[in-house]
Order: C-alpha cells, then structure tokens, then sequence
C-alpha cells in the first residue's frame, strides 16, 4: 500500500471522526481536508479545492440564495397556513404532502436543487407537535434516492440508454442492451419497500435540535416584497425552474440559470447582496465542496479500484447468480457512502463488464444494480451533493441518524439484489 494511499485513508478516517463528533461545523472539516490533502501533495491545490467549480455548486450555491428569495414572498404564508392545516388534520397526510413534492420534483430537476427549495418549504413548519423538520428531511432524502430515475419520464427516460454508453465497448453482443423500461422493472420492489418504510419509520429521528430554530425565525420574521418584486421573485422562479426541467434541450445552460436569476433579483432589488453572499458563503455549501475534493482523491489514490479489485477475489471460480447480486449491490453502496456516487459508477461498470464478459455472464442485471444501488447515498455527508446538503441543512449527526439510514441502506441492498436476480440472473 503506497504512502499516498495511507494519507488519503487516514484523511478520510478524520473527517468521518469529526463528522460524528461534530464540535466543529461540517464544512470547516472538510475544508481541512481538502488542504491536508494539497500539503501532502495528494492533490494539487487546484485539485484539492475544485469541488467550488463542480457543476453541482455551480447549481445549488445560487439557488440557495434563489430560494431564499421565495422566503420574503407571500407563498410562505400560504404553505404554511396549509401545512398547519394538514397538521391539524393527521401527521400521515402532511408526510405525504411532502414526499409527492420530492417524488416529482426529483423526475425532472437535480437533487441538490429539490433540497435547496424542500430547505425553505420545511421552514414552514414547526417544532410542535409530531411531525418537524427533523424528522421530514433525512426520511426525504431516502425518498429521493429511492425514486430518483425510476419513472421513464423526466431525467430517467434515457438512463437505459447512458448505463448502455457504460458498458457496450466491452460487451458488444447487442442482446445484452438495455431497454427503456429495464431500469424501471428492477426498482419497482426497492422503491415500494423503501417508501413504506420512509412513510414508518421517520418517528425514529430526532422529534427536535436538529435543524437551526434560528433559521426557522429569519423565515418567520421576513417581510413579504411590494407586488411588483414579489411578481419578479414569481417570473424569475418558475423561468429557472422551467430550463431546469427541460434540462434535455436546455443542456448546460441548466446550471447557468440559477445564478442568471439572482442576478436578476439583486437588479431588480428583489435581493440585497449581503443576502446572496451569506448563501453563497454558507457552510453548507464548503461542506458539499469539501467532500467533492476528498471523494477525487479517493479516486485518483485506487482507494476506490482496490475496493471494486476486491470483487474479483470475493467471487472466487463459479458463485451463484444471488451472490453474484448481493455482492455487487453491497459493495456499490459502501463505496458511494464514502465516495460520489459518480465516481463509484465509474469504477464499477468497468470492473462489473470485465467481470460479466469472463465470466460469460448477461450483464444487464449487475448493470441496473450498480445505476441503481449508487444513489443509495445517505449513510454519510460525502456520498453525494444532496447527501452533503441534507447533513448540513438538518445538522445531522451521522450517529443520531443511525438507526434511520442502517435499516433504510441493509433494505435497499436486499430488494435490488433479489429484483435484479429474478429480472436479470448472470446465467439467464
């Protein structure tokens, strides 16, 4: 094991250690990381501290600030006079309000962009009675990645076609492909199991303390805009929002757009600029950047490849087509816990198609568990940009939220290991 490695390792093993013990913010400790990582000449500054150009900051920092904008309109009020309906109502129907949203937004836009706008909605709520904002918002994050590109519309209505780009230079045979509705087959059994158990077991969490009350007042205390600002707080939203969903024909522009609407609001005095800094500047976001410097180094270190290696030696001469699942599924979702979910795709369907061509295997089960199982990602701040936003957002301890994301992550591996084997077993 080189010394590199070693570092990175240890690095990684301090910032989960800090993470648990939480005595200092999130995003000072990764930002630690990143620098520790450029002194020991892991990464190259420029390297170490790239997460700020990622396209997923590029994206979410602005439309936090974005968001906030909506806090100072007259919808505010609006969600949560129905928000304190529902609760008057029954605790199971205020849930579901809020898990639709999530549902449908995560068809059609970027995680860390449903969360940054779900942020401001759960402001709405209140700390009394059963249901907070404590408790909505890790269970939310289980909904979207259990949802996330499962229905064939929006953003999952070409997935068949980008796992295929994956794998078909290494295995050619045309009957190995995938077809639209492949993907969608597979998550049906993960995405009942996991939503039923979100709509149980979210009384698990932590009732209160966990999301800033302070947070809570600043919504709370914000006056509503005169009209005409309200009006282009309005516009400028659903126009973001609208290059957002049609991120197909809108291509990159997709990030683009939510910085071009603060500009908007700050010409139009909708927003003031001490506002867009203290978003931009916020420790969620040096969290979510953070992490995207430490997940690289994994990567460029073979801390992730000595992981996916590990498969072939596991799976020894002539496994079964269960185990074959199971453990590609389990080692797909330890990897994306501590690395992006990303960067564990992009190991995993190289070794996967090596491992399914030598061993004259159909491919397309293990390809739809490594698509599927990488965006379970919830165990831990540095699995995805959302994870990171959520941690950072709720101020979740990774060990208070435990006994939620244990239970959700050892269900997700049994039912997209047993889904994938009775669609697509290795030996047909």
């Amino acid at each position: 094991m080189n010394t590199q490695l070693i570092i990175t390792l240890l690095i990684m093993a301090f910032m989960i250690f800090m993470f648990v013990w939480q005595k200092f913010p999130m995003g000072v400790t990764t930002m630690t990381c990143c620098a520790l990582l450029a002194i020991f000449g892991i990464l190259s500054p420029t390297e170490a501290f790239s997460g700020f150009t990622n396209q997923s900051i590029i994206l979410v920092a602005p439309m936090m600030a974005l968001s906030s904008a909506i806090t100072k309109t007259s919808i505010v009020p609006t969600i949560r006079k129905k928000v304190n309906d529902l609760s008057g109502k029954t605790g199971m129907i205020l849930i579901v309000f809020f898990f639709l949203i999530v549902i449908a937004f995560v068809q059609f836009i970027p995680a860390t962009a449903t969360f940054s706008i779900m942020v401001v909605f759960l402001t709405t709520l209140g700390e009394e009675g059963e249901v907070t904002p404590s408790r909505l918002l890790m269970p939310m994050l289980g909904i979207s990645c259990a949802w996330k590109g499962f229905l064939p519309i929006g953003m999952g209505a070409t997935s068949f076609a980008t796992i295929n780009a994956r794998y078909s230079e290494i295995i050619t045979n045309e009957a190995y492909l995938l077809q639209m509705f492949d993907k969608f087959k597979v998550m049906m059994f993960p995405v009942v199991c996991l939503t039923i158990y979100c709509l149980i077991f979210w009384r698990v969490l932590p009732k209160h303390g966990n999301i800033s009350t302070k947070g809570l007042k600043e919504v709370k205390d914000t006056e509503v805009l005169p009209p005409a600002q309200e009006k282009l707080v309005y516009v400028t939203f659903i126009a973001v929002m609208a290059v957002l969903v049609l991120n197909k024909w809108t291509g990159s522009l997709m990030y683009v757009a939510p910085a071009a609407g603060v500009l908007v609001l700050i010409y139009g005095k909708a927003l003031k600029v001490p506002e867009v800094t203290k978003a931009l500047t916020s420790d969620m976001i040096f969290l979510m950047a953070g992490v995207l410097g430490v997940a690289q180094a994994m990567t460029s270190t073979g801390a992730g490849e000595i992981m996916g290696n590990a498969i072939l030696t596991a799976l020894g001469g002539q496994p079964s087509s269960l185990a074959v699942m199971f453990l590609f599924t389990a080692v797909c979702v330890v990897m994306t816990t501590f690395m992006s979910n990303s960067a564990t795709a992009n190991i995993l369907y190289t070794v996967a198609a090596t491992v399914c061509l030598a061993g004259n295997w159909d491919p397309r089960g293990v390809m739809l568990i490594i698509a599927i199982a990488n965006v379970i990602s919830l165990g831990f701040p540095s699995g995805a940009a959302e994870t990171a936003l959520i941690y950072a957002a709720g101020n979740y301890q990774v060990s208070k939220v435990l006994k939620f994301t244990i239970p959700y992550i050892i269900i997700a591996i049994v039912t997209i290991a047993l889904s994938a084997n009775f669609w697509y077993p290795i030996y047909g």
